[in-house]
């Protein structure tokens, strides 16, 4: 995935907050959860922002975490969800 692009949930797939503020992905077949880096990521995913503007909103949050970190791991982690048909 670039960084030009827009990535959405495939047909199928939403995010969830649980009351206790965890969050995971309901899949076809069933459950991902997530831990709290992925959430926040995924949080921002709505097939309008790209995944640059994902990075930067991550960066503006201070996770005190270099953006070029942010970046690396918001890339990894959409394409694992890409291979897996989660995200278009």
């Amino acid at each position: 995935m670039t960084a030009e692009g827009a990535p959405a949930f495939a047909r199928g797939v939403r995010l969830r907050r649980d009351p206790d503020g965890s969050m995971m992905l309901l899949v076809p077949e069933g459950v991902v959860r997530l831990n709290a880096s992925a959430g926040a990521a995924l949080s921002l995913v709505d097939g309008q922002r790209t995944v640059h503007e994902i990075v930067s909103e991550l960066a503006r949050r201070d996770f005190d975490v270099p953006a070029e970190r942010i970046e690396a791991d918001v890339t990894a982690l959409l394409e694992r969800l890409r291979r897996r048909r989660f995200i278009r």
